[in-house]
């Protein structure tokens, strides 16, 4: 028990650092838009030709939200900060409270456990319908953008590396997505899954 508890005070420290990360990514990103975004408006031309290299600024602060809140969640399971209605646990002897504190984490952890399996399938399920921005025609038909070979790319269209690179990792776990929007919606049940954990630690 105690190695599974220092394994995870170093995720939660991991998962500190990348809420914050997050945070100030988004924040930057944010004033970088209102930024653009007046100066284009006031006319500035330098602004208006830079405005739609961050198309993607919005879709990266409703993913980053997603981020923030299902991180901040998982770390006040963590710190027991979580919401927690404590009357009767107050009342009872410490026999009874350590009773009633082991039954409450299991059964919330199997309904975090439950949560995160139903988000997961409905993630994988969404995965299959490949939208038209991420689809190659090729001679042999449609193809994802990242399964078509180097001679279908031309300088209209590149290769998202990253988000490729990250496909295939996703892949070879057997979690196919289409999407990075997908991709990052996996945040949702990997923190289901460990406060499902964390739950059960306690109880």
């Amino acid at each position: 028990m105690t190695t599974l508890r220092r394994i995870d005070e170093g995720l939660a420290r991991g998962e500190a650092a990348l809420t914050a990360t997050v945070l100030l990514a988004m924040i930057f990103v944010a004033a970088t838009q209102a930024l653009l975004r007046n100066c284009s408006d006031m006319g500035m031309v330098w602004a208006s030709n830079a405005l739609p290299s961050i198309s993607w600024a919005d879709q990266f602060l409703m993913k980053g939200t997603l981020w923030v809140a299902f991180l901040g969640a998982s770390l006040a399971t963590h710190d027991d900060k979580h919401i927690a209605i404590d009357i009767l646990p107050r009342l009872a002897t410490p026999k009874v409270r350590a009773a009633m504190r082991g039954l409450v984490g299991v059964t919330v952890g199997g309904i975090c456990l439950q949560y995160g399996r139903v988000i997961m399938r409905t993630i994988l399920n969404n995965a299959s319908e490949v939208p038209l921005e991420y689809e190659v025609i090729l001679d042999s038909g449609r193809a994802h953008i990242c399964e078509a070979p180097a001679s279908a790319f031309s300088a209209e269209l590149t290769r998202p590396d990253i988000f490729c690179s990250v496909r295939g990792v996703l892949e070879s776990m057997n979690v196919p997505v289409a999407t990075p929007e997908a991709a990052l919606e996996l945040i949702v049940p990997t923190m289901f899954m460990l406060m499902a954990i964390r739950f059960f630690i306690k109880g």
